[in-house]
């Protein structure tokens, strides 16, 4: 069996006990736990080693982990040790969080910006990212200048790039290639104009995001509708 199915198996039967006993969010914190346990190289060459006795292998675990969580958590421990699983416990913890999402229909979104966003940047993009995903979208934010301006945001395996760079980069393109067919457009008129504005904007030390995100609720959202595709070429104008 695939590692990948193993850890998935695992991490649906602790969660299926989180859920029944209602302790789920504890449960994951007790898992990520276990994860960080089993990262520290002395003590995964312990549990590893066939040489070592499985009842010092066990005394380890319960020395480490019977203070700090559920005993069906401290089970699970145990039984991927005795099953040789030690490695897989990382992946049985993203597992884990994932089913968490799913079951609160929550996503995490990773969202980079050319500056840092205000607490209504913050706001604006959320919802915007909710009205795509109709998920609860939780934000980890990081600030990367070389974007110029806009957003990029990446929602589990989906990424929704609106960043200025990116607008540029299909201007070019266009300009290149010398697109005559509005159905082969990368580009639209409304959006070069915002996406000089911003770059303007970011050149000059100004907020260069604020300038697309300012443009109102609706323009982001559908802004961030706009995922890079060599296969999607078209664009929606944006009102003004």
């Amino acid at each position: 069996m695939l590692k990948g199915a193993i850890a998935r198996r695992y991490a649906q039967a602790i969660f299926e006990i989180g859920r029944k006993q209602n302790t789920l969010d504890r449960t994951l914190e007790d898992v990520r736990e276990i994860a960080r346990l089993f990262a520290n190289r002395k003590l995964a060459y312990l549990l590893r080693e066939p040489k070592i006795p499985a009842q010092r292998k066990e005394t380890a675990i319960r020395q480490a982990l019977a203070s700090k969580v559920l005993p069906t958590s401290l089970n699970l421990a145990l039984l991927v040790v005795q099953r040789g699983l030690v490695d897989l416990m990382q992946n049985i913890a993203r597992e884990l969080e994932q089913l968490v999402l799913d079951d609160k229909n929550q996503a995490i979104a990773q969202v980079s910006t050319a500056t840092k966003m205000d607490e209504a940047q913050l706001a604006l993009v959320k919802k915007a990212l909710e009205r795509k995903t109709g998920k609860t979208i939780l934000m980890q934010t990081k600030v990367e200048p070389d974007i110029l301006g806009g957003v990029i945001a990446r929602v589990g395996d989906q990424i929704i790039d609106g960043s200025v760079r990116y607008r540029l980069a299909a201007l070019q393109q266009q300009l290149l290639i010398g697109v005559a067919s509005s159905n082969l457009d990368f580009i639209s008129e409304t959006e070069t104009e915002v996406a000089d504005s911003a770059a303007s904007a970011a050149s000059n030390g100004r907020d260069g995001a604020g300038v697309l995100l300012q443009a109102g609720q609706e323009h982001e959202a559908d802004t961030l509708e706009q995922a890079p595709s060599a296969k999607r070429n078209k664009s929606k104008k944006r009102k003004k």
